[in-house]
């Protein structure tokens, strides 16, 4: 599965609406990434097996999408995604945050289910 294969899989989301699904408290699975970063495309297909396997929603945020480039800049530095990959886990207003490329697919489903720190 290449990045393409794996991100069609995941609802596509601009800035604005990822906030507001923060706000609201329910629960977010985002991957923050690029198609022309090497890790994101290391990292997209482990994610979406992971997804497929669990049943998930999980939403993508484009960091090359240049019409949403000011808002994602600033959302990027609220929640320290210093990186893509990006793998972002919200609900009831609590954020947490990994950026590592790395993650197998059995520490991303921990990340996801647990909120461990990685």
């Amino acid at each position: 599965m290449d990045f393409y294969q794996a991100v069609s899989q995941f609802k596509p989301l601009v800035t604005q609406e990822v906030r507001d699904r923060i706000q609201s408290g329910e629960k977010l699975i985002l991957f923050v990434g690029r198609a022309s970063c090497f890790y994101s495309r290391l990292f997209a297909p482990k994610l979406a097996q992971v997804q497929a396997e669990q049943g998930l929603e999980v939403a993508f945020l484009d960091s090359e999408n240049f019409a949403d480039w000011e808002d994602l800049q600033a959302f990027r530095a609220r929640y320290q995604i210093l990186t893509v990959p990006g793998l972002l886990v919200s609900e009831g207003g609590q954020v947490r945050v990994v950026c590592d490329s790395s993650l197998s697919p059995e520490a991303i489903r921990t990340f996801i289910q647990e909120g461990s720190s990685l």
